[in-house]
């Protein structure tokens, strides 16, 4: 890999983890899309994921690690977690993959 695809991954990385900082401030607190949808026809408060056997609760639930989902600081650092744990995955896949080849 030569310097420069180095930089550009360096500039990718940066862009993510700014997007990471910003989202939970720019990111709009009322429900859209599917949570909407489900709160709109009583579905959402129907069941809980405790009660389907078989699901794992989420690790990160609302990309929060405290059941205060206001608390920014968190949900930057689950963010962040989440880009890092997804570049590294996705780097792991393009490693093999090349190594088949």
């Amino acid at each position: 890999m030569d310097k420069k695809d180095k930089t550009l991954i360096g500039i990718a990385v940066l862009i993510c983890v700014i997007i990471c900082v910003l989202s939970p401030y720019i990111a709009s607190g009322d429900p859209d899309g599917l949570e909407k949808s489900a709160e709109d026809s009583g579905l959402a408060e129907d069941f809980s994921v405790e009660e389907i056997k078989g699901i794992p609760e989420s690790v990160f639930p609302d990309y929060a690690f405290a059941n205060d989902p206001d608390n920014q600081v968190l949900q930057i650092v689950a963010l962040v977690i989440g880009v890092i744990v997804t570049l590294l995955l996705g780097y792991g896949v393009a490693y093999v993959v090349k190594s088949r080849n």
